[in-house]
């Protein structure tokens, strides 16, 4: 066992070394320029389209089984937004200094158009249920449209370990905060979790997608609020964070002594793949959700794209970073990462810090959600509607499982998993990026004619 446990952490080490994330940063180049820099020329039109006149339909479904616009957001973010926009921006401070914030902000702006790329495809191609009922996912456009049916499904089989792993690392991660800060017994969490889960998963994925509608704005502002408070009362530190964050980011000093490379390659490989982790831009999750929505042109949904890598690392990332930056607690690895956000909230005054806690205990809850959405789609793919029928009494769980146990290994074979999946979505984005292309070259002469 000890011998497959390294060969796994070895190989995971290839398999996510830095050409995966500067491969997945080159596509977000490529779609930038291909896309005309839409994520900056049409930012107003997106975020009016996305958040305003999307949050107005948010309960308007064209079809049994499909999702509007807004929700399908919802749900995707709440996949995103949760452990790796607060420990996952911690880690990346302490490892590349606030210097990997400016990288951050880079993979975001090119992570924009990429994830716009990955839901427009979603649109073009995707699958029917014997009963009509959409079905989405990357599969979809590696079979249609690479015409590779084998490695559709090699790519949901991943996707299922992928997300029963993760179950597995959420609800551990809650375990853990809950016995850390209030000797919550696990076994108590885990019991919680399952019936929660278990809860909003009978009740089919249109609850899911109601329960994220409610409950990731909520969180986002009340996270949002709680950062805002503490870089409000030591506003005279922002200007020398964000000059840290810039210096930082360019500097060639040498890291320890001469033995760690220099400052600005430490930033730039924790800065963009922190972010890339963060926002998922090109790892293939967007297109279960917004494969489900019926709009009139795909380049429509595909715009919610950009809207959710903006929110999720221009903003949640940042307000993470700006809080620690601005407390002045120690970066120097003497405060563990899960806890230097929460640690900083609570400097101005210490009750914040537990609701700081709950708003990353419900980030950790509407992730488990999102995944649970997702390992649906995959499951129904791999294996039929009938395995998933069954599985969706026994993803929950996992919880229990994940409550209680040390799960190194998982975290480990979770990660290979991703990895292998991203690889084949990375090959459909390459080749596909021409249909991406026509089709925003239409949406927008048709709407510039308007």
């Amino acid at each position: 066992m000890e011998n497959l446990e390294q060969f796994l952490e070895a190989f995971n080490k290839v398999l996510w070394g830095n050409w995966l994330v500067y491969v997945l940063l080159g596509l977000g180049v490529l779609y930038t320029f291909a896309n005309g820099f839409i994520q900056v020329r049409r930012f107003k039109y997106i975020i009016n389209k996305t958040l305003v006149s999307s949050f107005k339909e948010r309960n308007v479904e064209k079809e049994e089984g499909s999702l509007s616009t807004f929700k399908a957001m919802m749900v995707t973010l709440a996949g995103n937004i949760g452990g790796g926009n607060v420990v996952g921006v911690a880690t990346a401070i302490v490892s590349g200094g606030f210097g990997a914030i400016f990288w951050m902000w880079l993979a975001a702006f090119f992570g924009m158009a990429l994830k716009y790329g990955e839901i427009v495809l979603s649109q073009l191609y995707r699958g029917r249920e014997k009963n009509g009922r959409i079905l989405s996912g990357p599969m979809y456009y590696i079979r249609d449209g690479l015409k590779a049916p084998w490695l559709g499904i090699i790519i949901a089989i991943l996707m299922t370990i992928k997300m029963m792993g993760a179950n597995l690392v959420q609800s551990n991660t809650i375990a853990t905060i809950l016995k850390a800060n209030f000797n919550v017994d696990t076994k108590i969490t885990g019991a919680i979790l399952v019936i929660l889960l278990l809860a909003i998963t009978l009740g089919g994925l249109r609850r899911v997608a109601n329960v994220a509608t409610r409950l990731v704005p909520l969180m986002s502002i009340l996270y949002c609020v709680l950062c805002t408070v503490v870089i409000l009362l030591n506003i005279k530190s922002v200007p020398l964070v964000f000059g840290e964050i810039f210096s930082q980011a360019f500097s060639f000093e040498a890291v320890a002594g001469g033995t760690g490379g220099f400052i600005i390659a430490r930033a730039m490989q924790y800065g963009i793949a922190r972010g890339m982790y963060s926002n998922e831009a090109g790892e293939g999750t967007a297109p279960f959700a917004h494969g489900t929505a019926i709009v009139d042109h795909p380049v429509e949904e595909g715009i919610t794209g950009v809207t959710e890598v903006f929110l999720d690392t221009i903003i949640i990332c940042t307000m993470t970073a700006l809080t620690v930056g601005v407390s002045g607690i120690a970066i120097d690895g003497s405060i563990e990462a899960s806890s230097m956000a929460i640690t900083a909230i609570g400097t101005v005054y210490k009750p914040l810090s537990y609701i700081a806690i709950f708003a990353l205990l419900i980030f950790c809850f509407t992730t488990l959600m999102g995944q649970w959405f997702n390992a649906a789609k995959s499951f129904t793919y791999a294996y039929g509607s009938g395995v998933t029928e069954k599985v969706k009494y026994i993803f929950p769980l996992l919880c229990m499982v994940g409550s209680l146990g040390k799960i190194s290994l998982v975290w480990t074979v979770q990660d290979i998993a991703m990895g292998l999946v991203i690889i084949p979505n990375m090959i459909a984005l390459l080749v596909l990026f021409p249909r991406v292309r026509e089709q925003t070259k239409d949406y927008f002469e048709k709407i510039d004619k308007k």
